[in-house]
């Protein structure tokens, strides 16, 4: 008699605050087939983590890193967190990207069946054209450098090379020189008369993932073979966790058609008018949050300390949403 394994799932959770939100998420999603991964920002006490997740399925990865809003420390992390995470994950896994303010608003047994269910596709949202060379997403996120002037958020600037000979652009270089903001590196990067990328076109979308342990080998020799050219580029690149692994997967697909996509597991609100983006979901969400499609089985953002009544919420509906249709 056949026997359907349970879904093996390894979790990889970017934090950097709310360890007692992070643990009530890996409460919820625990089961006997999940392990989790987390990597808490080098700028935040571990400690603080460590003594309130103490769960048994617990990694804390030590290769920490200063996360910068937009950056690639962002990149970094994940890579950091897939590199212990499939060490030890069996071929079978799911590994699944998520932050330590997602919620699951699927019970552990409801996603193990969709997963189970899907076991043939990966999860992962992005845009099937290229971005188009004459946008300004283009621009900024393709063609211009991206420098960072503190670790702060959003302290950055986005400037041409130098040789575009752009009076707006030389202006602010100069500025920044006087003021001491712009380091030696990033200043003789900027002589290059353009970036250099391995891709002719450049495919986006969320960083937050789902993919088999199979598929990710992939991107990940992809990226061991081309490391030192792809970090170059994407270091100077506003969002690159928002880029690199969609055109690393779209560049395979192209030879590799086994690969079937879709889109991916998370709920995000980017829509809302007049409030911080992404909405941070409260209790009058329930019912937006509780009616999405059954392929979304995360959301986010939360803040507990904000809106704990949403989480109890959700918790009181799941718990009756045992399997997946």
């Amino acid at each position: 008699m056949y026997i359907l394994m349970p879904m093996d799932k390894r979790y990889i959770i970017t934090a950097h605050d709310y360890p007692e939100q992070l643990k009530r998420m890996i409460d919820r999603l625990s089961d006997e087939n999940s392990t989790f991964y987390i990597h808490v920002d080098l700028k935040s006490d571990i400690t603080r983590f460590k003594n309130i997740v103490s769960n048994t399925n617990v990694r804390f990865i030590n290769t920490r890193v200063d996360c910068i809003w937009g950056d690639i420390s962002q990149v970094t992390a994940t890579l950091n967190l897939l590199e212990v995470a499939m060490k030890d994950a069996p071929k079978n896994s799911m590994i699944i990207f998520i932050s330590g303010q997602d919620y699951p608003i699927k019970s552990p047994k409801y996603i193990d069946a969709y997963l189970e269910s899907h076991g043939e596709y990966d999860f992962l949202d992005y845009t099937t054209t290229p971005i188009p060379k004459d946008s300004d997403i283009y621009r900024t996120r393709v063609k211009k450098y991206k420098i960072n002037l503190s670790s702060q958020r959003e302290d950055f600037v986005i400037l041409d090379s130098i040789f575009s000979f752009n009076p707006g652009n030389l202006k602010t270089i100069l500025q920044l020189l006087v003021k001491g903001k712009l380091r030696a590196k990033d200043f003789f990067m900027l002589f290059n008369p353009k970036r250099k990328s391995i891709f002719k076109e450049h495919y986006k979308g969320t960083n937050w993932f789902c993919l088999t342990r199979a598929t990710l080998e992939k991107i990940m020799a992809y990226l061991d073979l081309h490391k030192d050219r792809l970090l170059k580029y994407y270091r100077y690149t506003l969002c690159p966790d928002e880029q690199i692994f969609h055109t690393i997967l779209h560049e395979i697909m192209k030879e590799d058609k086994t690969i079937k996509l879709m889109d991916n597991l998370h709920f995000v609100d980017w829509e809302r008018k007049n409030v911080p983006l992404p909405v941070t979901f409260s209790k009058e969400d329930k019912g937006l949050l509780l009616d999405q499609p059954e392929h979304k089985l995360f959301a986010r953002k939360f803040r507990m300390d904000v809106d704990g009544e949403i989480l109890d919420l959700i918790d009181q509906k799941v718990q009756s949403r045992s399997v997946a249709p």
